[in-house]
């Protein structure tokens, strides 16, 4: 009878074990995002064009460069000329602005 308890006990610790580890590496990673601040220098099917203020974080000067832009991104608040905060995420081997808000 003792046996059979202890081998239950000891069932019961393997299954609570394995469930705690299943709910720690299922969870899902936070992507890391960037902010920044510029004026809208060109806009394309693929690309803004974006002067933008030095972005600390990233250890970047202030420079002109484009970026991919995802397709939730709303290009018809902005025009080029435009002061724009924008919003970067990793995407491949660049970045890509998953927010973009006109300053006025």
């Amino acid at each position: 009878m003792r046996a059979l308890l202890f081998s239950a006990l000891l069932g019961a610790c393997f299954t609570l074990s394995s469930c705690s580890v299943q709910a720690t590496t299922n969870a899902s990673p936070v992507t890391p995002q960037w902010q920044g601040q510029g004026v809208i220098r060109a806009i394309d099917a693929q690309a803004l064009v974006i002067q933008h203020d030095p972005i600390p974080a990233l250890k970047w000067p202030a420079m002109t460069m484009p970026f991919a832009f995802s397709a939730d991104v709303d290009l018809s608040a902005v025009k080029p000329g435009q002061p724009v905060t924008f919003t970067l995420e990793r995407a491949g081997d660049g970045f890509r602005i998953i927010s973009l808000t006109p300053l006025r």
